[in-house]
């Protein structure tokens, strides 16, 4: 392993240390549905299905955060694919890939790329809005089913898998000084701003 590698295993291990606590203390019921990190072996059996080598940063990702029972603790409520769906959800996107012999993606843009990898989702079951990490480069891109900001665009805010995480834990600790999303609870579980689904809005409050 490099000494950068390193350095952004650590960084990933320390920022979730930063959200775990938060949730402990803040939010109760979202700290009590986390569920553990996945174990060497399931890491490996995704990894047999994805046709590039996964990137070390990733591994310890999965290795040190488990996917949550209950609304997502990243942002826009987002959480961690379990590592089953993650195969699955490749799988099925090299198919359709594969399948089209011209995309249907504006300039012959690939619908999945084999380095593609699905990280994190807006609802741990249903992957319509993904944020996936190209494994060639090491950013995180924004990828939806229907089309919308799957190649990047000026505006999109490239992250490393530990920028992100930084990110979230600064934004829950320090939530004046949050750009991307605001932190909030309802009923005791951490509920994003940008997430509050229809009706929730009196039940929300903003975290200080």
């Amino acid at each position: 392993m490099t000494v950068d590698g390193a350095i952004e295993n650590r960084q990933i291990v320390e920022a979730w240390q930063r959200i775990e606590g938060w949730l402990q203390e803040h939010a109760p019921a979202s700290y009590a549905a986390l569920l553990p990190g996945a174990e060497a072996s399931q890491a490996q059996a995704v990894q047999d299905v994805v046709q590039v080598p996964i990137p070390q940063a990733l591994t310890t990702l999965w290795r040190t955060i488990g996917s949550n029972l209950v609304r997502g603790v990243f942002l826009r409520n987002y959480d961690l694919i379990p590592l089953d769906a993650v195969a699955d959800f490749y799988r099925s996107r090299m198919v359709e890939q594969k399948g089209e012999e011209i995309s249907t993606a504006e300039e012959g843009r690939p619908l999945w790329a084999p380095e593609w990898i699905p990280v994190f989702s807006e609802h741990r079951t249903s992957q319509a809005f993904v944020l996936y990490l190209d494994a060639a480069s090491g950013l995180l891109h924004d990828w939806s089913r229907y089309g919308e900001n799957n190649y990047g665009t000026d505006n999109e805010e490239l992250d490393s898998l530990s920028t992100y995480l930084e990110e979230v834990a600064d934004s829950l600790e320090y939530p004046a000084m949050a750009t991307r999303d605001k932190a909030g609870l309802i009923d005791g579980a951490l509920v994003w701003q940008s997430g509050i689904e229809p009706g929730e809005h009196d039940r929300w409050t903003a975290c200080r």
